[in-house]
């Protein structure tokens, strides 16, 4: 076989001859050329092209780019009985050779549409550009077959033989690592059989097949452990109403409104706490805030009241109150005392 692989079937055409109402040669120089069962035509040198033309009179029709050939000439052909014979060996010059020979009938192939718009006989052979387009197509091969052993690398080309009475010979190609490079049918089938009756399986033989379960035991629990976890995650996300936020509905109080004085108790002290407002200002203080005198006519020089606060004419820091959702504004020195314990009580104020 040849190195390239996309055209590993080529032989060499040593020469091709055609018989019929004449003889002559069609090709007198050797070609190498590739065997494809997958084109039907003869890629050939114009040379040859040529030669074919004047041999089986054939005329190119420019708008098929066929040869096409009519009834009339058909029938002229099949009756000269003409033929092509192609010499084929693996060296372009001696060597061993094999005759392919092909007889018209081979070459009458018909083209239908869209090749053509009637349906006609057409003769197969193209004319190549060049070497590589050489090839031997499925018209070749109506009259030879092909073996190849690609293990070995190596092909063969025989004719066909049209025997019908011929008996059967089948012969099977071993592998490489054979011991014996070929046996009939009978003798190969009978040492195979006696083979794998008397010999058990290889220790390789089993071991692969060990492995190859122990691998797909493996496979198919990881699939499950993958499995089997996510469905668990799936039920432990699985989405849940959030519940009521008690601290939200209830909330904080803010700023509540100081516990009224006991009745019973005489004490004017303010309640205990932190919360302070106007009220534990002046409870139970009648002092002019400007520093005037209190009520028993004495002078307030520097007054304190209980919770520590001067109020002896200085600015009275502001208070901020929230009552009855109204907002007290600032009570400065000046007008703190026209304000009464009453009206900072009442809600709305």
């Amino acid at each position: 076989m040849a190195d390239d692989i996309t055209r590993d079937l080529v032989v060499y055409i040593q020469s091709i001859s055609y018989s019929g109402s004449t003889s002559t040669t069609l090709l007198s120089e050797p070609i190498p050329i590739f065997i494809d069962s997958t084109d039907p035509n003869l890629w050939l040198p114009e040379s040859v092209c040529d030669a074919f033309e004047d041999a089986f009179d054939l005329e190119l029709d420019s708008g098929s780019d066929l040869y096409l050939v009519n009834d009339t000439h058909h029938t002229d052909l099949l009756s000269s009985n003409a033929e092509v014979t192609f010499r084929l060996s693996d060296v372009s010059s001696g060597g061993d050779t094999v005759t392919i020979t092909l007889p018209y009938e081979a070459f009458a192939l018909t083209a239908k549409s869209p090749l053509v718009d009637n349906s006609s006989y057409y003769f197969p052979i193209k004319r190549a550009a060049n070497s590589t387009q050489y090839t031997l197509g499925r018209t070749f091969l109506q009259e030879a077959y092909v073996s190849a052993d690609y293990e070995r690398g190596i092909f063969n080309v025989s004719a066909c033989a049209w025997n019908e009475d011929a008996d059967q010979n089948i012969v099977t190609v071993s592998s490489k690592t054979s011991d014996s490079s070929s046996c009939s049918q009978s003798s190969c089938s009978s040492s195979a059989s006696s083979e794998s009756a008397g010999s058990p399986l290889s220790r390789g033989a089993v071991a692969g097949i060990a492995i190859a379960a122990l691998v797909g035991v493996v496979i198919l629990a990881v699939i499950m452990f993958f499995f089997i976890r996510r469905q668990r995650q799936k039920n432990t996300y699985k989405a849940t109403p959030p519940g009521p936020d008690t601290s939200v509905l209830s909330g904080p109080v803010h700023n509540p409104f100081p516990p009224e004085p006991s009745s019973s108790s005489n004490d004017p002290s303010p309640p205990q706490g932190s919360f302070w407002s106007p009220d534990t200002i002046f409870r139970g203080n009648s002092e002019s805030y400007n520093g005037g005198s209190s009520g028993d006519g004495v002078q307030n020089e520097n007054s304190v009241n209980e919770q520590g606060l001067e109020i002896d004419g200085h600015e009275v820091h502001p208070v901020y109150h929230e009552l009855g959702g109204m907002e007290i504004g600032k009570l400065s020195a000046n007008s703190a005392h026209a304000v009464t314990d009453e009206q900072i009580r009442r809600p709305g104020t």
